[in-house]
C-alpha cells in the first residue's frame, strides 16, 4: 500500500516547485535579453519538467483525504494563500518573458527586412542606357 503524503509535505513540495520555476523564468529572461539564445531551450526543458511537478502536486492535494484541512486549518490556508500569490506572480512572469521574446523576434524580423532591402538594392543592374532594369 502506498503511503499518502501529509497536506503540510505536499504544500511544502509545491511552494518548493514554484520557487523553482520562478527561478526558471528569471533564468529565462536573463538569457533572452543577453542574448544567451542557445540557453532557451534547456531552460524551457527544465521549466516543462517544474510545470508537470506541479500540476502533479496539485492533483494529489486536489485528491487528498485531509484536503478541507486546508481551508479550515488558518496555517494551511495562509499557505495555500501564499502559493497562490507565487503563482500569480509566476504567472505575470511568463507573460512578461512572452512580450520580450515576441519583442525580440520583432526585432530580428525588421533587421532580417532590412538586410534584404539593402541586397536587393546592391543588386540593382542597369542596362546600356543607364537605366534599371
Amino acid at each position: 500500500m502506498t503511503e499518502v503524503a501529509s497536506v503540510n509535505q505536499l504544500l511544502d513540495d509545491m511552494t518548493e516547485s514554484l520557487d523553482r520555476l520562478a527561478l526558471l523564468q528569471q533564468r529565462e529572461l536573463n538569457a533572452i535579453v543577453e542574448r544567451e539564445h542557445a540557453d532557451v531551450p534547456a531552460i524551457t526543458s527544465e521549466k516543462e519538467k517544474a510545470l508537470a511537478e506541479v500540476t502533479r502536486l496539485d492533483t494529489l492535494l486536489s485528491e487528498h483525504p485531509d484536503k478541507d484541512t486546508l481551508k479550515e486549518d488558518a496555517q494551511l490556508a495562509a499557505a495555500v494563500e501564499s502559493i497562490k500569490q507565487t503563482l500569480a506572480n509566476i504567472q505575470h512572469q511568463n507573460q512578461v518573458n512572452e512580450r520580450v521574446v515576441q519583442s525580440t523576434l520583432n526585432s530580428i524580423d525588421q533587421l532580417k527586412q532590412s538586410i534584404l532591402q539593402s541586397a536587393r538594392k546592391d543588386s540593382l543592374t542597369y542596362n546600356s542606357k543607364g537605366k534599371i532594369r
